[in-house]
């Protein structure tokens, strides 16, 4: 299976591929000893992606005190870490806003941070992981977009008629947008342990590292613009290593939090009104 699903994203000429700056800082990132100066100047010759990156750090999804002024000064404050979450958006979101539209970038950091809060609250100490995790969730769908949109659009019908999406695409397509995520995560040469977790985030149970891709599957469900019940399946509840006590609540902290990284990405955000000078 997962090598018809690999011919079938081979066989399509027009799957995004991760940019090459974008490629050379995650090359970086994983070495024992990344160099800092390396990586803020490779950034640098990205402005958009320089814009964003200090447009974030300013934000108040940071709440740093006083102004970020440089990307060097940016990526000691977030941490490396958090630099390579912050990377991988910026090369995602016109990705996923170009073939699938803002609602699902926006689903998609929602996601991202519901993961983040849930292996906060957990004592995780692998929140860049799980961010990253959600943040890449769904990013399989831009397969099925670009092979057929009307396949697409009926599968998310259905789905919002109270049908089972999988169900929906493995019968239109052959194959679920989590497989085929997974092999889209593999084919940008993006972590292993990142794949699992878009692989299974529909069915936690089946993941080899359940922990992270159950906040995966939780986060997914909190995130959707329009909640719906029951918010985690019975079956999959009774099997999660920990227990949601308040999900109504967590989903507001999820948009309350998210909504600084949507506002930076959509260009809401002026550098110069987020901290007052001196």
């Amino acid at each position: 299976m997962s090598q018809d699903i690999k011919n079938f994203i081979d066989d399509m000429p027009n799957i995004p591929s991760m940019p090459s700056i974008v490629l050379n800082l995650l090359d970086e990132l994983n070495k024992p000893e990344p160099d800092i100066i390396k990586l803020s100047a490779t950034m640098s010759k990205d402005i958009s992606l320089t814009a964003q990156l200090l447009k974030l750090t300013n934000s108040a999804y940071f709440s740093f005190s006083s102004r970020v002024n440089n990307v060097t000064q940016a990526s000691v404050l977030i941490g490396l870490n958090r630099l390579r979450s912050l990377i991988i958006s910026s090369a995602i979101k016109p990705m996923i806003v170009t073939v699938c539209g803002k609602n699902l970038w926006e689903h998609s950091i929602r996601c991202a941070v519901g993961c983040e809060i849930i292996a906060k609250s957990l004592g995780d100490d692998r929140k860049e992981e799980a961010f990253i995790a959600g943040l890449l969730h769904d990013v399989g769908k831009i397969v099925l977009e670009l092979y057929n949109s009307s396949y697409a659009r009926e599968s998310h019908y259905q789905f919002l008629q109270g049908n089972e999406r999988i169900h929906q695409e493995k019968q239109l397509f052959g194959f679920a947008h989590p497989e085929v995520g997974k092999e889209l995560i593999s084919k940008w040469s993006l972590p292993n342990n990142i794949g699992e977790h878009v692989s299974y985030h529909h069915n936690p149970i089946q993941s080899s590292n359940k922990l992270i891709t159950s906040y995966v599957y939780v986060a997914n469900s909190l995130a959707q613009e329009n909640i719906m019940y029951p918010i985690v399946d019975p079956e999959i509840s009774e099997n999660l290593d920990f227990e949601i006590s308040d999900p109504v609540t967590l989903r507001e902290e999820i948009f309350a939090a998210s909504q600084p990284i949507i506002d930076v990405f959509s260009g809401k955000t002026n550098i110069s009104a987020l901290h007052k000078a001196g």
